[in-house]
């Protein structure tokens, strides 16, 4: 693995493997660079591309701030031109999974070196809604109180639940504060994004469908384009690669 310094300090780890045009894959929540790599992307995309896969902040062998002003979205997006320099890839396709792909919809609207975008199992506009926005408040400010008991010396491990001290110890604590960042992160509309784009979601991703529905209408005259791969999960368009890349080997090329 090598490391890129971001401009606040943090570490952020990331590989690169083959060779052509930089294709940078992001990946989702509770999943690493590795994932990529395991699930076979990698293997295939490097006979084409220079992939650089990364450990978003918060996650994999990257540095783990534990506030979630070190989440806020300016700071992740310069992780990833962070990289960018430091793989010498003066412009970049990018690739993003879940959360990955939320992070990277900001980066195709705000980048002028983003050349193209790959969005799998994200939305459109706010980051986050509903039960879901409310869920991550409030794991966010459970585990932030938490984290700020442990950095002021008042945290008793004794006193949390088992399943908690479990959680705890699997860094839990960590991944809710940087995944409740989203809850502050502005929309993202489909006309914002001014590189091609192939916006990816399962036809049985039951969170995705009110979101499908609004924003099926309003990408006419705009750079993204949507594909629901049919008789498949959010799990699926990630892990059946054959499918994905039924859709995204001709979008590439």
């Amino acid at each position: 693995p090598l490391v890129a310094m971001s401009p606040d300090g943090t570490r952020i780890v990331y590989e690169v493997t083959g060779s052509g045009p930089a294709l940078m894959l992001l990946h989702g929540g509770g999943q690493t660079r590795r994932s990529w790599h395991d699930a076979g992307y990698v293997d295939r995309l490097s006979k084409r591309f220079t992939v650089i896969t990364v450990d978003l902040r918060g996650g994999g062998e990257s540095d783990k701030p534990d506030t979630a002003a070190a989440y806020a979205l300016e700071r992740v997006l310069a992780d990833l031109l962070a990289v960018a320099d430091t793989a010498s890839a003066k412009t970049f396709h990018v690739w993003g999974f879940g959360h990955g792909a939320t992070v990277a919809r900001y980066l195709a609207a705000r980048s002028d070196r983003v050349i193209s975008a790959v969005l799998v199992s994200t939305t459109m506009g706010p980051a986050v809604t509903g039960v879901a926005k409310d869920a991550m408040v409030a794991m966010r400010e459970k585990w932030q109180a938490m984290l700020d008991a442990k950095r002021a010396g008042k945290l008793d491990v004794k006193t949390l639940s088992t399943g908690d001290r479990a959680a705890r110890e699997g860094g839990m604590a960590v991944n809710a504060v940087a995944l409740g960042a989203l809850v502050d992160y502005p929309p993202v509309e489909p006309a914002e994004i001014k590189v091609p784009t192939l916006w990816i979601l399962a036809s049985d991703d039951t969170a995705a469908v009110e979101n499908r529905k609004l924003y099926e209408e309003k990408l006419a005259g705009t750079k993204v384009t949507l594909k629901v791969l049919p008789s498949t999960n959010y799990s699926d368009v990630f892990f059946k690669i054959e499918q994905v890349f039924e859709v995204v080997g001709p979008f590439l090329r």
